[in-house]
């Protein structure tokens, strides 16, 4: 539930970078592109054709304020609509997949973050035996199972 908390927390702190980008996104590709189909429309040339012969030049003329005209406002309507719809989907699912997975997750797996602080000391030693990690001994005398699963680097240098 810790982890949850701290989610929602993070996307409320995202949540105004997720509406500048979207508003970016609509000025700097919605609004050229509805632009460009009202454009190509009005010639009588086919949609594609046109994307491709007007784009580049509409893009770089940032047609923002021509979007707001009569002949142009009802396709940037349109155009906008689908464009947040499918933006709002992206991101929707972007968090789906960013959720916690479970009580573990984002921790380094084999970590001593796993277990409360001093509880590794029920199975290993403070102070003396075998090496595990920097105040991490596996006692010589301890008895029962002492099987011990060592996974890292060996640093022999």
């Amino acid at each position: 539930m810790n982890k949850l908390k701290s989610f929602m927390e993070k996307f409320k702190k995202n949540i105004l970078i997720f509406i500048v980008v979207w508003l970016v996104l609509a000025i700097l590709l919605v609004a050229p592109i509805t632009y460009t189909h009202t454009q190509s429309v009005m010639e009588g040339i086919t949609k594609w054709e046109g994307l491709g012969k007007y784009f580049v030049d509409n893009f770089f003329k940032f047609p923002i304020t021509q979007v707001f005209n009569e002949t142009y406002s009802y396709d940037f309507i349109e155009g906008m609509k689908y464009y947040t719809i499918l933006y709002w989907i992206i991101v929707i699912y972007g968090i789906y997949k960013n959720l916690p997975k479970g009580a573990y997750d984002k921790i380094e797996h084999g970590s001593s973050d796993w277990c409360l602080p001093g509880e590794q000391y029920k199975v290993l030693s403070k102070k003396s035996g075998l090496i595990l990690a920097k105040d991490n001994y596996l006692p010589i005398d301890k008895s029962g199972n002492v099987n011990v699963l060592i996974v890292g680097r060996i640093w022999c240098w």
